[in-house]
């Protein structure tokens, strides 16, 4: 049998509670990871409509738009951009063409859409919450970038 003397003992004590001592701090690090992405994925967060309705255009395309994304909810929104998009006849309004996104956005984050419709056209840009209740709208001059912005609210009750 080995002896051991007490120098190698308190060196032993030392290694293992420093072992210890790493291991309860990685496992409390990586718990607060937990926490923030359970957080995350538990934020409330609207469905948002960008729609961008365009008058007197001959021309059925929109160029420049921009429009805020959150990738998932709790995330901040990031700017998706498309060089041109093609709006479609509006069924209520003959002579207005229609351009619309479906989105999801952080409840109390920014919402915002933009495009430029071809000269001499008129571009008008909503934003609605659930394709329902409209947050911004903004009707732009002809041939001119139409900006709608909104901070979506809190959900009710929170």
């Amino acid at each position: 049998m080995r002896r051991t003397s007490s120098l190698e003992r308190s060196r032993n004590i030392a290694r293992m509670s420093s072992s210890i001592a790493m291991l309860a701090l990685g496992v409390g690090l990586a718990g607060c990871g937990a926490v923030d992405s359970y957080d995350k994925a538990i934020s409330d967060a609207w469905s948002v409509t960008y729609e961008v309705s365009v008058d007197g255009a001959s021309d059925d395309t929109l160029s420049e738009v921009s429009y805020l994304e959150a990738e998932k909810r709790g995330e901040d929104s990031a700017e998706v951009t498309e060089d041109t998009v093609t709006a479609n006849a509006d069924e209520k309004k003959k002579t207005r063409k229609v351009w619309s996104v479906e989105s999801t956005v952080t409840a109390q984050k920014d919402a915002a859409i933009a495009a430029t419709p071809e000269k001499g056209a008129t571009a008008t840009c909503k934003i609605l919450l659930d394709g329902v209740k409209e947050i911004a709208s903004e009707t732009g001059a002809p041939g001119q970038r139409v900006d709608c912005e909104a901070t979506t609210p809190a959900f009710k009750g929170k």
